[in-house]
This record gives C-alpha cells, sequence and structure tokens, in this order.
C-alpha cells in the first residue's frame, strides 16, 4: 500500500473510526503481531520538551492545551473531536466533531475548549440503512475578512442507491463567512455558501485549504497515480488504484467540475498537509520519498520550501525530517520553528516532534515533545 493510499485512507478513518483513541499511525501499525503498552492520557504524561507558547491538539478524540511542559484538557477524550484551528486574532478555536460512521461538524470554542456555537449541522437521519441523509465536514480554515473555508462531502452519488453512496468521502472545497449556518440545504443552494473546488471521483477530493491574505487559497488535490486523464504524468511504481496528492493554489470554480488551480508540486513528489507560515514566505508540508524508483510505503518527509505568493511558486524542496512517517506539520508563531506529529521508537504511537530553525539549512535535528501518547492524525495549533 502506497504513502499516498494511506493518506487517502486517513481521510476515510476521519470520517468512519469509531474509536478516536486509535490514531493514523495505529492503523498503520495495525499489521504488526507485537503487542504495546496503551497510551497514556497527556494529562498523566511527562512533557520531554518545554516549549514557549501554547499548542493545542487532539487525542483519542478530546482536546488538550500545551504550556510549557504542562498539558491541560479542554474537552474529554472520546467525544470525535479533531481538527483544531486558531480563530484569526486568537478569540478562539474552531474544531471539528465527529459522530463516528454517521457524520461530522463544525463547532467554536473559546480556548478554554469551552463550546461557543455550533457552526454546522451535518445530521441527518442517523440510521444505518439512510447514511445519504447525513454529511462531513472537515478542514476548517479562517481567511481575511473572516472567510472561513472547509471541506465538504456533497454532492455524493446517487443518494438512493447504497452501489454509488454514501461513502464515496470525495471532499471539495466550499467557502461562506464565519458564522453562517452550514447544512447541506444552504450548500445545494449556494445560500451563502460557494464552492471553491471539485473533487476527483473516488479519490479523496480536496483538502487541507489554506488562504492567503490576498484572498487566494492553497490546497491539497488528490488524484489518481497513473490516469493521465487527472495527473499530466503518471507517477512511476505507482500501482493501479493508487492516488497522489498536489499542493495547488488558487482552485477556479467551474460548472464542469475542471477547476483545479495552479500546481505548486509535481505529482511525483505526492505532496499534502501544507502550512504555511506567518508571513506567506514558507511552506512546511509532508512528501512521500522515492524508494528504489517507486513511492515508498513505509516513509513520509517533513519537508520545508520557500513560498512566493505573487507568483504562486515554491523553491526547491528541503526534506528535513526523513526515515519516519512525518505528518502533520506546524508553524511557531514567529515563523521559524516547527512541530509535526511522528511515531515514537518502539511503539510506533504518534507524538510531537520539534525542530528549531526549520528554515536554515541544515535544519538541527527534530527533538520529542511528548511521549507514550498517541495523538490523533491532524494538525496541531500553536499560538503565543
Amino acid at each position: 500500500m502506497s504513502r499516498s493510499r494511506r493518506l487517502l485512507t486517513w481521510i476515510v478513518l476521519l470520517v468512519l473510526m469509531v474509536a478516536f483513541g486509535a490514531g493514523v499511525n495505529r492503523y498503520l501499525a495495525s499489521g504488526s503481531t507485537v503487542a504495546f503498552a496503551p497510551a497514556e492520557k497527556p494529562t498523566q504524561t511527562a512533557v520531554k520538551l518545554s516549549l514557549p507558547g501554547t499548542v493545542y491538539f487532539a487525542d483519542g478524540g478530546g482536546l488538550f492545551a500545551l504550556t510549557g511542559a504542562h498539558i491541560t484538557q479542554l474537552q474529554a477524550e472520546g467525544q470525535g473531536w479533531t481538527q483544531p484551528v486558531l480563530i484569526p486574532g486568537g478569540a478562539g478555536l474552531l474544531a471539528v466533531k465527529v459522530t463516528a460512521n454517521y457524520y461530522s461538524d463544525l463547532y467554536e470554542l473559546d480556548l478554554s475548549g469551552k463550546v461557543e456555537a455550533q457552526l454546522s449541522h451535518d445530521s441527518g437521519k442517523v440510521t444505518a440503512t439512510q447514511p445519504g441523509a447525513d454529511d462531513w465536514i472537515y478542514y476548517p480554515a479562517v481567511g481575511p475578512g473572516n472567510t472561513l473555508y472547509f471541506s465538504y462531502d456533497w454532492p455524493k452519488g446517487n443518494v438512493d442507491d447504497l452501489a454509488q453512496c454514501c461513502y464515496q468521502v470525495d471532499l471539495s472545497i466550499w467557502k461562506t463567512t464565519l458564522g453562517t449556518d452550514i447544512d447541506r440545504t444552504a450548500v445545494e443552494h449556494s445560500d451563502g455558501i460557494t464552492q471553491e473546488s471539485w473533487a476527483n471521483y473516488y479519490t479523496g477530493g480536496d483538502v487541507s485549504p489554506l488562504p492567503l491574505a490576498s484572498g487566494g487559497l492553497i490546497y491539497v488535490d488528490y488524484e489518481a497515480a497513473n490516469d493521465n486523464s487527472e495527473v499530466s504524468t503518471p507517477v512511476p511504481g505507482a500501482d493501479p488504484g493508487d492516488e497522489v496528492s498536489q499542493i495547488r493554489m488558487d482552485p477556479t470554480p467551474n460548472a464542469n467540475g475542471t477547476g483545479h488551480g495552479t500546481p505548486l508540486t509535481q505529482p511525483g513528489d505526492d505532496c499534502a498537509q501544507p502550512a504555511l507560515n506567518p508571513d506567506e514566505t514558507e511552506i512546511a508540508m509532508i512528501c512521500t520519498p522515492v524508494v528504489n524508483g517507486a513511492p515508498s510505503s513505509s516513509e513520509s518527509d517533513l519537508v520545508v520550501a520557500s513560498f512566493d505568493a505573487a507568483t504562486g511558486t515554491l523553491g526547491p524542496l528541503n526534506r528535513i525530517a526523513t526515515g519516519t512517517m512525518a505528518a502533520s506539520p506546524t508553524w511557531s508563531p514567529d515563523g521559524t520553528d516547527l512541530v509535526y506529529l511522528a511515531p515514537e521508537a518502539g511503539d510506533g504511537y504518534f507524538e510531537l516532534w520539534y525542530v528549531k530553525d526549520a528554515t536554515t539549512l541544515p535544519a538541527l535535528q527534530a527533538r520529542q515533545v511528548t511521549s507514550d501518547l498517541d495523538l490523533d492524525g491532524s494538525a496541531p495549533v500553536w499560538t503565543p
């Protein structure tokens, strides 16, 4: 199984998995016969490295805040919380809450974790026989003017035919104004909500929107790795049915579903999970290394590249953490350092790792921040 396929599976797992205590890394290690000790609760484990500011993260379907070397619980585990993001100005957080196997909704919380508002209403008729009544929302991001971007899975085929529906989770990117009530009716009728990208069906679609100060947008597009109708050049070594991820800029709505924006990375790099530094001059991302002429099935690299928003171009891809399964990078508030997720040696659990002066080459070796946890795969949030 290629890493791109695993990343796609991660998207589906975020939608379908019942136990949010099982992070992405535990899925990747599911073929192992080695028994590992259960992960600790975040508030009961020692922190190996104190970081400046506060890092918000998801673990086991709960939300937590790491300040210095102390972890505080914001929302209890087992509730399906994931994908926290900061509201500009530090007024609070947005986070997705998943009702496993059925739907997810977007909420606004204050920085202490108190729910302030439910921003979407995706629950239809929650029964196993009518899954098409429910919807999925993921990857919230807030841009200039309180513009809210998110990935949404409507349309999703013929909802009256289970052969075509409804776990075909092909997410497209939509936008609205923060505070607008989001539900399927509003999405279908463009009632204050507009579509910004068009998913490639049966690939996972478009995710990880990053709004630019100029009003543009960076996002990730999943494509078939060996299908010329989607990828300009098939990826060498890719197996039939594999997908690759490509980071793009400024998606253009198109009634025929052909708007795909301008590529920033190449299909063969298989890059995803972009994070933009505060002054929009550097992008951190996760890319697949090529091993023996084919995309690696067991590694993913933390990569940093310079970015020019005016021209929509990236500099060279500098791989600063290799030989691991890196995921979900996040910049420090001053845009110099990075945190990201990667397995811990010995048990494969996702932990938080830190790289100082990530744009200075060669980058310093990453240092482990947490241990004995099993963090969810969503990116953390780092505030002053």
